[in-house]
C-alpha cells in the first residue's frame, strides 16, 4: 500500500509555518507559559535535566535513580554532573517497580528522576518516603508540558520539572528547567546559543517550510543551493558518520555541554510565542482518540495508554508491536508517520543494571512504536495509516 504519486507523507513532527518565521503573531497564553514563576529557558531538554543533576551534586550525595528504559540523553547530563545512575525497573506497560526503586535508595542517593512517559501522569504518591529522606524528585515531562482545559504548563509536585517544548510544538529546540526552591547557586544569565548554530537552526526551520508550502519555486532553489553546498563539502567517513557497528546508545545522542549551557534561542521562543496551545492540545487528543477507536482491541499489537487521561495533552500514540523491526519500515514507506523512543539504551544500564531490571527495559526497546498524532496530521492521514496497519497485520 505505498504512497500514490505526487502526495508528501505526513511529517513524523509537526513544521513550523514561513508565516510563524516571518510574521509571528505572538499570543498571551503562549507566552505567559513561558513566563512561569520558577522556569529557566534552556537550549534543551538536556540543558534543563544538567543544571537539576549539578544542583544535586552539590549536596554532597552523588547518586541518582533513574529509570531503565529512557533515552540515552537523559542519562548523560547526570554523569556530566558527576552523579552515579542507579537504575530501577519499568515494568513492560512502563509502570514504575516502586519496591525495586525503595531498595536501591540509600544515603548516598541524592535525586530520583521520574519519567511521564508520552505526557502520561505518573502517581508520585509512592515516592514520598523517600522525598522525606531528603531525596529531590526530578519530574521528566519532555514528553509533554501541557495539561488541563484550557492547557497550561503542568504543575509539578517535585522538586524540579524538565521540559522539551519541540515534542508538542515546531520550535525544534528549546527546553525548560522549574526549580521549586531558587538555584542553589545563582549565576550570571545562560547565554545564547552561538550564531552558528542559529543559523543552522533558521536553515532547518526554513527548509521544512518551504517543502511544507505552495512556494514550490522556492523549495526548487533551495535544494538547487543545498545541493550545492553538499557537493562542496568533503565526504565524512564511516567512522565519522557514526555507521561503524557496535556504537553505544549514548553516541546516538551527542550531548553537547556548550549548548546546554545556552539559554532558548529566540526563533525558538518566537515560534513557541505563536502557538494556539488550546488547538494544539485539542488536535491532538482528537487524533489520539482516532487510534484508540480503531487500535485499542486489537490482538495483534497492544495500546499501552488505550484510554486517554483528560487532562492529557499526548506526544504520540504509543504501542507495543512484535515483529516492530519487521514491520515499521513498512509502515513508513507506506506513508505512516512514526517514530521509536528507547530504541538504544545507555550502555551504563548494562555496566551497572541487574538481569531483572536489564530484561525489562530491552524488551520495550524492541517493541515500543510511537505513532505520530501532531496538529499537522489529519484524519484522513491517520485513516489511511490505520488502513497501512490492518492490511500489514491482515485485520478484517
Amino acid at each position: 500500500m505505498a504512497l500514490k504519486a505526487g502526495r508528501q507523507k505526513p511529517e513524523v513532527h509537526p513544521v513550523a509555518s514561513l508565516h510563524d518565521i516571518f510574521r509571528p503573531r505572538r499570543l498571551k497564553s503562549a507566552r505567559a507559559l513561558l513566563e512561569t514563576p520558577g522556569l529557566e529557558l534552556t537550549y534543551n531538554g538536556r540543558g534543563a535535566l544538567l543544571r537539576a543533576c549539578q544542583e544535586i551534586a552539590l549536596s554532597g550525595r552523588r547518586k541518582i535513580l533513574m529509570p531503565a528504559f529512557h533515552c540515552p540523553s537523559g542519562v548523560t547530563p547526570a554523569l556530566f554532573a558527576g552523579l552515579e545512575p542507579v537504575f530501577y525497573r519499568i515494568r513492560r506497560d512502563l509502570s514504575i517497580d516502586h519496591a525495586d526503586l525503595n531498595t536501591k535508595a540509600d544515603q548516598e542517593t541524592g535525586g530520583v528522576l521520574v519519567i511521564h512517559f508520552f505526557g502520561m501522569k505518573v502517581d508520585l504518591a509512592p515516592l514520598q518516603g523517600l522525598r522525606e529522606r531528603g531525596i529531590r524528585l526530578i519530574e521528566d515531562w519532555s514528553h509533554s508540558f501541557l495539561q488541563g482545559s484550557p492547557p497550561a504548563l503542568v504543575e509539578i509536585e517535585g522538586d524540579y520539572g524538565i521540559f522539551s517544548f519541540w515534542k508538542l510544538i515546531p520550535s525544534s529546540v528549546g527546553g525548560g528547567l522549574w526549580r521549586r526552591a531558587p538555584a542553589m547557586v545563582p549565576g550570571a544569565q545562560a547565554p545564547l546559543p552561538p550564531l552558528d548554530e542559529r543559523i543552522v537552526l533558521l536553515k532547518r526551520m526554513l527548509e521544512e517550510s518551504l517543502a511544507r508550502s505552495d512556494h514550490s519555486w522556492a523549495w526548487m532553489v533551495f535544494q538547487k543551493l543545498e545541493r550545492l553546498r553538499l557537493a562542496m563539502k568533503p565526504r565524512r567517513t564511516e567512522a565519522q558518520t557514526g555507521a561503524a557497528n557496535g556504537m553505544r546508545g549514548e553516541d546516538h545522542y551527542p550531548f553537547d555541554a556548550r549548548l546546554a549551557a545556552c539559554t532558548m534561542p529566540p526563533l525558538a521562543r518566537q515560534i513557541i510565542e505563536c502557538a494556539d496551545l488550546a488547538a494544539i492540545a485539542r488536535l491532538r487528543r482528537a487524533n489520539y482518540g482516532r487510534y484508540a477507536e480503531q487500535l485499542s482491541e486489537c490482538p495483534e499489537l497492544t495500546c499501552l495508554f488505550p484510554v486517554l487521561p483528560e487532562t492529557a495533552c499526548p506526544w504520540v500514540f504509543p504501542l507495543l508491536l512484535p515483529r516492530r523491526d519487521d514491520i515499521d519500515h513498512h509502515w513508513l514507506d507506506s506513508g505512516v508517520a512514526l517514530h521509536t523512543f528507547g530504541l538504544h539504551l545507555h550502555s551504563a544500564l548494562f555496566s551497572s543494571g541487574d538481569a531483572r531490571t536489564i530484561s525489562d527495559a530491552v524488551f520495550l526497546s524492541r517493541h515500543v512504536l510511537c505513532l505520530s498524532v501532531h496538529q499537522n496530521i489529519t484524519r484522513q492521514d491517520i485513516d489511511r495509516s490505520l488502513a497501512v496497519i490492518a492490511h500489514s497485520l491482515d485485520i478484517p
